[in-house]
């Protein structure tokens, strides 16, 4: 996704600082979302579910894919071609058969075969940095 699109309906990525938070317009109510209150957000062919910390879900007319290069830059990481998930919001990993993540609110979510060795490398360094 190139900036001029991201820039149609989100706040660009590039001056943030500790004072100011990213935010996310929504479509039509002109809704801000902030990003560090998103849990994670689930595809649904063209639309996408925001869940947020407070338990609200937000629904959204865009396909994830436009979403991931702006949320991948703030701690998130794809584990499944319909999950994106916010690393701050992990509770833990279970390795036992297929690895899965737990969130806070309890969802479990299975990781891709494909997705694994890049949730590692991300996850491993999310740790290093906190």
């Amino acid at each position: 996704m190139n900036t001029a699109t991201l820039q149609s309906y989100a706040y660009s990525t590039d001056n943030f600082s500790k004072n100011y938070q990213p935010v996310l317009l929504t479509d039509r109510k002109k809704k801000q979302i902030i990003i560090r209150d998103v849990v994670m957000l689930e595809g649904d062919g063209n639309y996408t579910y925001f869940h947020l910390k407070c338990g609200k879900k937000i629904l959204l007319s865009r396909t994830m894919k436009e979403y991931c290069e702006l949320f991948e830059q703030n701690d998130f990481v794809r584990v499944t071609k319909s999950y994106l998930i916010n690393l701050n919001y992990l509770k833990g990993v279970e390795k036992l058969g297929e690895l899965t993540v737990i969130m806070q609110s309890g969802q479990r979510i299975e990781i891709s075969r494909r997705r694994k060795s890049l949730f590692n490398q991300n996850f491993k360094a999310f740790k290093q940095r906190k």
